[in-house]
């Protein structure tokens, strides 16, 4: 079992919020999407951010390999979705969101390729060893000219086991620069706000655009 199920079976999800996540609502209309852009949220989990980004006009394609969170996100909805057995997965719908039970490295959803992404906490959920699979999968997702918003956290790996996992901005620009262009829209220290006993400890967001 992933460490991602067993959280989940848990109940063990502090990371989901009850409302649109600040680092979105604050930095989503630096994209300058059109209205109608199809939006990938990988590692969707039953992220509020998503009726969010619906709530903008756009459809909203949600990637989760935790069933238990798709269901809950509906249930919480109040809301029954069509569900329909896609060749990489089972896709749940209502209104412009769509949510495919699926492992975000195989699943070829109907909706690409994609205007725009946001991964809140997708990478960071991941660790370094998937990182390079990762960003190859999101450029076979996405258009030429696509934009998107990540969420990044920083602080000494050895003092925290994760997830999330620390990714640096080093590596962030090493991982993405080959294929995109990168800025970085906020830095904000966290060592005096995080619980956890860390040295440090930091978030940055960033908008990339897909160049090639």
């Amino acid at each position: 079992m992933s460490i991602w199920h067993q959280r989940w079976n848990e109940n063990r999800i502090g990371f989901h919020r009850l409302e649109a996540n600040p680092t979105l609502t604050d930095h989503w209309d630096k994209l300058c999407l059109q209205s109608n852009a199809k939006v990938l949220v990988p590692l969707s989990g039953k992220s509020l951010d998503m009726h969010w980004l619906s709530q903008q006009g756009h459809t909203v394609t949600g990637i989760e390999f935790v069933e238990k969170a798709i269901i809950q996100f509906f249930q919480d909805w109040s809301t029954s979705p069509v569900q329909e057995n896609r060749e990489s997965g089972m896709r749940y719908s209502a209104e412009r969101i769509h949510l495919y039970h699926a492992d975000f490295f195989t699943v070829e959803p109907d909706e690409v390729p994609f205007d725009a992404w946001y991964d809140r906490a997708a990478l960071v959920a991941l660790p370094a060893s998937l990182r390079h699979a990762y960003v190859e999968k999101l450029c076979s997702l996405v258009s030429v000219g696509a934009k998107g918003l990540m969420v990044t956290f920083d602080y000494p790996q050895e003092e925290m086991p994760g997830p999330p996992f620390a990714l640096s901005d080093l590596e962030v620009d090493a991982l993405f620069s080959p294929y995109f262009t990168l800025e970085r829209l906020q830095f904000t220290d966290l060592t005096q706000e995080e619980e956890r006993d860390l040295s440090r400890c930091s978030l940055s967001v960033f908008l990339l655009q897909r160049r090639k």
